[in-house]
C-alpha cells in the first residue's frame, strides 16, 4: 500500500515539472507513489525520458527495481525507449541490470531488439548478460 503525502506528485511527474517534484518530495510526498493502475512515479519518469526527475525520485528513496503494475521495470521502460541518460541514472542507483519483467523481457532484450546501441553499450558495461534467453528462448543478440 502506498503512503499518501501531499497531492500532486504524479501530475508533476507527468508534466515534467522538476521544481514541483522537489517541493512535493520535501513536503513528504512518497517517491514510491503509484497511480490507480499501479504505475509508479519512477516508471513514468523513466519512460518519459526525464533523467532529472528519475534522479530526484531515486535520491528521495524510490526503488529502482520496483515493478510498475507488478510487471514493468523502470530500467526496461527506459531501455525500450532508448533513453540512455535514464538508463545510466537507474544503473547508477543500483538497478538490477538483468531484472526480468513479465514474459521474460529484460532491458538488454528491449534495447537490442529496438536498435538502441547506446543503451546496449551502457547495459553491457554494467554487466548485463548477453547470453540470457529472452521471451522466445534466444539470447538477445541472436534474436536481434
Amino acid at each position: 500500500m502506498d503512503r499518501q503525502g501531499p497531492p500532486g506528485l504524479l501530475p508533476a511527474v507527468h508534466e515534467g515539472d522538476e521544481d514541483a517534484v522537489v517541493r512535493l518530495l520535501r513536503a513528504g510526498a512518497d517517491p514510491e507513489e503509484a497511480d490507480e493502475d499501479g504505475q509508479t512515479a519512477l516508471y513514468l519518469a523513466a519512460v518519459a525520458d526525464a533523467p532529472g526527475l528519475v534522479r530526484l525520485l531515486l535520491a528521495a528513496g524510490a526503488d529502482p527495481d520496483r515493478l510498475s503494475r507488478g510487471t514493468d521495470a523502470p530500467l526496461c521502460g527506459a531501455a525500450c525507449g532508448g533513453h540512455e541518460q535514464v538508463v545510466r541514472a537507474l544503473l547508477g542507483a543500483g538497478a538490477a541490470v538483468d531484472l526480468e519483467e513479465e514474459y521474460g523481457f529484460r532491458a538488454l532484450t528491449w534495447a537490442v531488439q529496438l536498435g538502441h546501441a547506446g543503451v546496449v553499450s551502457a547495459l553491457l558495461a554494467a554487466g548485463a548478460a548477453p547470453d540470457r534467453p529472452g521471451p522466445g528462448g534466444e539470447p538477445p543478440l541472436v534474436a536481434a
